[in-house]
């Protein structure tokens, strides 16, 4: 194993004893197993280390993640994106995290935090606890750069999810969270009448963002601020159909929560070359070099800098006819 792997396997055996279950490796097998109690759902059964197609996994669970570990010169060595994405799919878990070692060593605070949570572990609050509100372009940005691994971006719709009550033992404490929890991000709607679109005519927001604070996990949060998006539209007046699209980053998700909230899975974008730092501390869209003048310093570093391919990105869509109230959300 490399560095940055055995950081990630011994960082995944602290959340089983950090729990309050037991982990140990399994002499000569490079499998750590957990004993004693199911560490309050955070790892059930065992993490097992193997090697598919070159690359170290972690399977976490008998049911649960599956880690896969790609490091910095991967691509440089030969390696592809669909190796990546089949080692994935060999380690036979049903959900999957492609885990880069430039985001492990740029993003570490806020990829620890959303593996934790990946895991089961974290605190929890419940969305039904929670007040929606429109919430300034400011406060938004500086949620998202804390707690989005993408930071921030520029939307007009903005709504926070503020908590205001917590009901039993199983949430976290009012004063072990922020108010303000939550934050999704929506376009502003375009008409969509040439046939791109799952209607002729309707009008179709794009939802840009959304994250939680980082390190809990935030029950229906996702449900409750689309809902809350959707019914805001129609108040303000959207007649018609609404469509409401989005991508998931399969980097790390596979869509499972946006087919959860009723989306359809509509096609994938393919994937996207990266220039990182050769530390590992910043990746960044190689056009952005040209066209974003927070990154032209680069421009004469490019030649220098590592080549790394994400697995892309998977569309989904949910229509909302008229008259229908996102219910199920």
């Amino acid at each position: 194993m490399r560095v940055f792997e055995r950081e990630i396997l011994d960082f995944i055996k602290g959340c089983v004893s950090d729990a309050g279950g037991g982990c140990r490796m399994a002499p000569g097998t490079g499998v750590a197993r957990q004993v004693d109690n199911d560490v309050a759902g955070c790892l059930k059964g065992m993490v097992a280390c193997m090697c598919i197609g070159g690359l170290n996994v972690l399977r976490c669970g008998e049911e649960g993640l599956a880690v896969v570990m790609v490091p910095m010169d991967y691509f440089s060595e030969g390696g592809t994106v669909e190796d990546i994405v089949r080692a994935g799919e060999e380690a036979g878990a049903p959900d999957r995290v492609f885990l880069y070692e430039d985001r492990w060593r740029g993003s570490g605070p806020l990829v620890r935090a959303m593996l934790r949570v990946r895991l089961g572990g974290g605190q929890r609050v419940f969305a039904r606890n929670c007040g929606v509100r429109r919430i300034n372009a400011e406060t938004a940005a500086a949620f998202l750069e804390r707690n989005h691994i993408y930071g921030p971006v520029k939307a007009p719709f903005r709504l926070g999810l503020f908590r205001s009550r917590s009901t039993g033992r199983s949430e976290a404490p009012m004063d072990l969270t922020p108010q303000l929890v939550a934050v999704a991000m929506f376009s502003e709607g375009r008409r969509m009448d040439d046939g791109t679109s799952s209607c002729r005519t309707c009008i179709s927001y794009e939802w840009e963002r959304y994250a939680s604070v980082r390190g809990l996990r935030v029950t229906g949060g996702m449900g409750r601020l689309l809902e809350a998006f959707v019914q805001e539209r129609r108040h303000e007046g959207a007649e018609g159909p609404l469509e409401v699209m989005t991508y998931a980053d399969l980097e790390w998700y596979g869509g499972r929560s946006y087919s959860r909230l009723g989306f359809e899975e509509r096609g994938c974008r393919p994937p996207v070359e990266f220039l990182c730092a050769p530390d590992g501390s910043m990746r960044v869209h190689e056009g952005k070099i040209r066209s974003d003048r927070r990154f032209r310093h680069l421009a004469g570093e490019a030649d220098m800098m590592i080549r790394i391919l994400n697995p892309g990105s998977r569309k989904y869509v949910r229509m909302f006819p008229e008259g229908e109230r996102p219910q199920g959300c």
